[in-house]
Parts: structure tokens; C-alpha cells; sequence
């Protein structure tokens, strides 16, 4: 199984279910539904998991920026309120 090193260095093992759940607080901060955006959702996460599968360990910071590169692709407005949301609530 992957595991995932912190920002703060510590390490867990990979949970998809937090990359599913963070898709979905994004696509609705962007002013969709999750049943609108299902398919983009399913395609980025499953595009994630391809790429997490292939490491041992992986850093946090390297996971968020595979999905907002994946986000960039096929849907920039939620990638947008991605980002936003990490300015507003993570750069304290």
C-alpha cells in the first residue's frame, strides 16, 4: 500500500477516499453539482489513483498537484476554486 509523507513529515497510508472527498467539496465550491461534474470527477480520480499506484511513498504536496494538473485539463473552474480554497484556509 502507499503511503503518503506530510507536509509536516509525518506519514499515513493513502486513503482515496480523501481525494474522492476533496474532488467533491471543490466541484461543489466551484458551483456544481457532483452529479453534474460525475464523469470529470471519476476521470481525475481514477488518473490519480493510476499514478499513486505506481509509488511506494508519495508526498502530499505532489498528489495535490497531479490533481489540479488533471483539473486544469478538463475542468479549470474547479481546479480554480481548488486553489482558492488552499489560499484562503491553508496559508495561514
Amino acid at each position: 500500500m502507499t503511503k503518503v509523507i506530510k507536509n509536516k513529515g509525518r506519514i499515513e497510508a493513502f486513503n482515496p477516499n480523501k481525494i474522492k472527498g476533496s474532488l467533491q467539496k471543490a466541484t461543489i465550491d466551484a458551483g456544481y453539482t457532483v452529479e453534474e461534474k460525475k464523469d470529470i470527477i471519476n476521470q481525475v480520480f481514477a488518473n490519480i489513483n493510476k499514478k499513486i499506484d505506481e509509488d511506494e511513498e508519495i508526498k502530499s504536496e505532489t498528489i495535490k498537484m497531479c490533481l489540479l494538473t488533471e483539473l486544469d485539463k478538463c475542468e479549470p473552474y474547479i481546479a480554480k476554486s481548488w486553489r482558492n480554497f488552499d489560499k484562503k484556509y491553508k496559508s495561514r
